[in-house]
């Protein structure tokens, strides 16, 4: 069993933590500075994330252009946001796999560095169990 225990679970946990992100902690004037937006395309369980400056969506809604895709496991989400996961390392062995401006990725990523912190709480939230 992953960390989410359905693909509801998985929505309600990330619009959460997206909109914090987005919406409170400044990531999504960043966005609008490098002109990005994302698509997740997630695995176990599947679904799709959608996020730019001003949207926050999951669900069929969300599969939509993009400039960058990611396509990802939920549990490589997690992963990724408890550092057990770098990005670059996940992208060479491919189990985050990456569509468009590899540069704007990478450029986003210092910004993200105050989620990390906060992350543990959002997993408390919704009973995500990080043991």
């Amino acid at each position: 069993m992953g960390y989410f225990k359905d693909t509801n679970h998985m929505y309600e946990f990330l619009e959460d933590l997206w909109k914090y992100i987005v919406f409170e902690s400044g990531i999504g004037e960043k966005m609008r500075e490098y002109e990005v937006s994302y698509k997740y395309i997630l695995t176990e369980p599947d679904g799709y994330l959608y996020v730019d400056p001003d949207t926050v969506i999951t669900g069929e809604e969300a599969n939509r252009k993009a400039v960058i895709t990611m396509e990802l496991s939920g549990d490589n989400v997690v992963k990724f946001w408890t550092k057990q996961l770098s990005l670059p390392v996940a992208l060479a062995t491919r189990k985050i796999k990456s569509k468009g401006p590899i540069p704007k990725v990478l450029k986003m990523l210092p910004a993200l560095n105050p989620v990390y912190k906060i992350f543990p709480e959002y997993c408390k939230k919704h009973n995500i169990s990080l043991d």
